[in-house]
C-alpha cells in the first residue's frame, strides 16, 4: 500500500525579500559608520570601509541572485526542499542549520545540490493556511529526528 506524499508548498513574499535586502543595506551602512569611529588613521578607515562595502555588496548580490532563482518552494516530509524557478524547473536542496520556523514567520536557509545557498524569510499566508500548518508539522518531525 503506498502512502500519500506529505509536503508544504510555499511562495516567497516579494515585500519580505525587499525587507531582507533593505536591512542588509542598513547593516552595511551601520558597519561603515562603526568603521569611521575607529581610532585609526583615516587611510585605514577608508580601506576597511571599502573592504566592508565589497563584502556587504557581494552578500547582497548573492541573496538577490538566489531570490531570482527561486519562485516557490516545496518541502517534503523528509526535509528535502525542491526549489522551483519561473520556468517551473526544479532543483533539490537541503535545509541548513540556522533555519527557524515560528508561528507566523519562518527563516529558511538551504543549499541546492549545485552548492548555491538560499535564504528565505516567509510569513504565514492566511489564505493558504493549510500549507503553513503542513510546514509546521514537517518542521516538528524534522526537529524530533535531529
Amino acid at each position: 500500500m503506498s502512502s500519500i506524499k506529505y509536503s508544504a508548498e510555499l511562495m516567497p513574499d516579494p515585500q519580505l525579500r525587499r525587507a531582507v535586502l533593505g536591512s542588509g543595506m542598513l547593516a552595511a551602512a551601520g558597519g561603515i559608520a562603526a568603521i569611521m569611529t575607529l581610532p585609526i588613521a583615516w587611510q585605514w578607515q577608508v580601506l576597511a570601509g571599502l573592504g566592508w562595502c565589497g563584502m556587504s555588496g557581494r552578500d547582497l548580490w548573492l541573496i538577490s541572485r538566489a531570490n531570482k532563482a527561486c519562485d516557490r518552494l516545496r518541502i517534503d516530509e523528509d526535509g528535502v526542499v525542491h526549489v522551483f524557478d519561473r520556468n517551473n524547473c526544479c532543483s533539490a536542496a537541503t535545509i541548513e542549520s540556522g533555519s527557524v520556523v515560528l508561528r507566523r514567520v519562518a527563516w529558511l536557509r538551504f543549499r541546492t545540490d549545485t552548492g548555491s545557498r538560499h535564504v528565505e524569510l516567509i510569513r504565514r499566508n492566511t489564505r493558504k493556511n493549510n500549507e503553513w500548518r503542513r510546514l509546521q508539522v514537517i518542521w516538528r518531525h524534522l526537529g524530533a529526528r535531529g
